[in-house]
C-alpha cells in the first residue's frame, strides 16, 4: 500500500471506529508546514469545534510500514484514540487577546535554511544561518506542552510589531520554558541512576564505559530547558552567553546538537573548530533525525565583543585583529622620533 491508497483508508474508514457522538463528523486531510517538517494532516471536526488535533500521518505511515503485523484497523484505532483523548480545550478569545498571551510567549530555534518557505510566513528574527520564531504556550502539564506557533496572520490579529514580540518573547521565555545546563557527563550519570536497575550486566557495563569514556573527553555543557524538549533557543535568551562565558571565564564553541539543546566547549585555543564541524556532521547524518535537525556548521561567543558568529567568521575576524595590530606596531616602529626643538635666548646680565 503506497501512502495515498493508506491515506485513502484512513479517511473512509476511521468513522467506523469512532463513538456514535462522532458520526457526524467532518473528516478531512490537508497540508501542514511547520517548523523542520511538512505532512499530511488528518482532522476530525465537530460541529462547531473551532480547534481540533491534527494527526501526522506520513508519521503513522512509516510505522505501518516499518511493522509488518500492524493492520489497518490497528492504525485506524490508534487514530480514533488520539481523537477521542485529545480534545483541545482551548478560550480563543484569551489566544486571540495580546495580553492574555504575552506572559506565555517563548522562543524556539530552527534552520532558517531547511524553513525557508514557512518562514516567509511568520515573524522571525536570524542569528547567522537559525532562525528564531515565537510560540505561544497553550497547555502545559504532564503529558507535554500544547503550543501555538505565531505566524504573519495571528501577528496581525494581534496589531503589535514583531519587534514587540521579540522582546516580549525574550522576556516570558525563560519562565515559560526555564533554562537548564550540564555537563554531558552530569546527564550520563543521571540516566545511569535512573535506568541502573532495568539494565542487563552487559548494557550496565556498556555504560559505565560511557561513563568513563565521558570523563576523559573535553568538558561539553548541554544547554537545553526543563522539559528538555525545544530548548537550542534557551542560548539565546537575553544575557545567556554573557553569564556562560563569565562562568567558563573563556570564550566558547556553540555545537547545535539538535533543536532540543545546544553543546557548549570552553575556546582554551586548542580546539579546531574544524574538527568539530565534521564531528556535527557525522552527529547530524547517524544520529539527529532530519526533522530534529539544526544545522551542520558551528558557532561561537566572543565574550570580549560579545559577539555571536560561525566559528569561521571569529577566526577570519582574529586574523584581521592580528593583521591591524602587527599593521600599527609596524607603523609605530618606523615613525621617527620627534624630539621638540628649544629655542635659545640670549641673557643679558
Amino acid at each position: 500500500m503506497n501512502f495515498n491508497e493508506f491515506v485513502s483508508e484512513v479517511k473512509d474508514n476511521i468513522k467506523l471506529f469512532l463513538p456514535e457522538e462522532y458520526e457526524n463528523v467532518e473528516v478531512s486531510t490537508m497540508e501542514c508546514q511547520q517548523l523542520n517538517r511538512a505532512y499530511t494532516g488528518l482532522m476530525v471536526r465537530k460541529e462547531g469545534e473551532m480547534l481540533t488535533p491534527t494527526i501526522n500521518l506520513n508519521q503513522l505511515y512509516e510505522a505501518y510500514k516499518a511493522q509488518p503485523g500492524v493492520t489497518m484497523e490497528t492504525v485506524c484505532r490508534k487514530i480514533a484514540d488520539i481523537v477521542i483523548e485529545a480534545p483541545i480545550q482551548v478560550d480563543l478569545k484569551a489566544i486571540f487577546n495580546y495580553e492574555d498571551v504575552k506572559d506565555k510567549l517563548f522562543i524556539r530555534v530552527s534552520s532558517a535554511e531547511a524553513n525557508k518557505e514557512v518562514l516567509e510566513n511568520a515573524p522571525h528574527q536570524l542569528k547567522e544561518d537559525l532562525a528564531i520564531t515565537y510560540h505561544v504556550a497553550v497547555d502545559k502539564d504532564e503529558n507535554g506542552l500544547s503550543s501555538m506557533f505565531i505566524k504573519n496572520d495571528l501577528l496581525e490579529q494581534y496589531g503589535i510589531s514583531a519587534e514587540q514580540l521579540h522582546e516580549d518573547a525574550m522576556k516570558s521565555s525563560p519562565r515559560v520554558m526555564v533554562p537548564e545546563v550540564s555537563s554531558i557527563g552530569a546527564l550520563i550519570d543521571e540516566m545511569y541512576q535512573k535506568n541502573i536497575l532495568m539494565l542487563t550486566p552487559d548494557e550496565r557495563e556498556m555504560l559505565l564505559e560511557t561513563l568513563q569514556e565521558s570523563s576523559e573527553m573535553p568538558t561539553f555543557f548541554v544547554v537545553t530547558n526543563t522539559e528538555r524538549v525545544d530548548g537550542a533557543g534557551v542560548i539565546f535568551y537575553p544575557e545567556f552567553m554573557d553569564n556562560m562565558g563569565e562562568l567558563l571565564g573563556n570564550d566558547f564553541f556553540i555545537l547545535p546538537s539538535s533543536i532540543h539543546e545546544m553543546l557548549i566547549l570552553p575556546d582554551d585555543g586548542q580546539v579546531d573548530a574544524e574538527m568539530l564541524r565534521d564531528m556535527v556532521k557525522e552527529v547530524n547524518a547517524t544520529q539527529v533525525a532530519p526533522a530534529e535537525r539544526l544545522t551542520n556548521d558551528v558557532y561561537h561567543f566572543d565574550t570580549k565583543d560579545h559577539v555571536f558568529e560561525k566559528a569561521d567568521r571569529f577566526t577570519e575576524r582574529q586574523k584581521e585583529k592580528e593583521a591591524q595590530a602587527a599593521k600599527t606596531e609596524k607603523a609605530g616602529k618606523e615613525q621617527p622620533d620627534q624630539k621638540p626643538k628649544t629655542k635659545k635666548h640670549d641673557m643679558e646680565l
